[in-house]
């Protein structure tokens, strides 16, 4: 009988709890964060907000998130805002991502912006400074001739049969950019390095 009774206490406590949309409303208009928005984006705010509402609704991390740390969510979403760049996962201009985190011996779900490789290259583009864009490459087995980490200075030797290149093993990643000054940069990593960076950087 005891648990029948939590559980019908739950269910109503669900059915109690504010709808994404009505709790990013009341928070948008009771901080006077609407404006902001509407500063950055003009005529486009409202559809941008409503686009944070669906993406909060279709990830359950996020829900936690934004009921759990309300703010986080809205100033990640104002991040974006202000490079104006969408944060729908599958154009890769930016994220909203939902990290365990612990404050004060409390662990609880908070959003962080993140923004996408599309996004750099896009912020990249508005500046007008760039002969070519950033851009990288996986590099596969055998195609690495050197590198030199310090100056930069490398030399890859790129099999030109795509069938035959699929077929071997990444190593590594390249990355490359030159400035319309003449400023250029390449630099190159190994897929044991990239990992090693993403695990020391990795939250919750």
């Amino acid at each position: 009988m005891g648990a029948i009774t939590k559980a019908a206490e739950a269910k109503s406590a669900i059915q109690k709890q504010p709808s994404v949309n009505q709790l990013m409303n009341s928070i948008l208009d009771g901080e006077g964060m609407r404006k902001r928005f509407q500063d950055l984006m003009g005529e486009r705010a409202p559809q941008f907000i409503s686009s944070i509402v669906s993406l909060v609704n279709a990830d359950k991390n996020l829900q936690r998130a934004f009921y759990e740390s309300p703010m986080t969510v809205i100033q990640s979403a104002l991040k974006a805002a202000t490079f104006d760049l969408p944060v729908e996962p599958s154009l890769g201009y930016a994220y909203i991502v939902p990290f365990n985190n612990y404050k004060d011996g409390v662990k609880r779900m908070e959003a962080s912006f993140i923004i996408g490789y599309k996004g750099m290259v896009q912020l990249c583009l508005r500046t007008g400074a760039y002969a070519r864009v950033p851009d990288a490459v996986d590099v596969r087995e055998g195609e690495l001739v050197s590198y030199d980490r310090l100056t930069g200075d490398a030399e890859f030797r790129w099999i030109e049969d795509e069938d035959q290149r699929e077929a071997l093993p990444i190593i590594g990643y390249a990355g490359y950019f030159r400035l319309k000054n003449g400023a250029e940069k390449t630099i190159y990593m190994t897929v044991k390095q990239i990992e090693g960076h993403e695990k020391k950087n990795r939250k919750g």
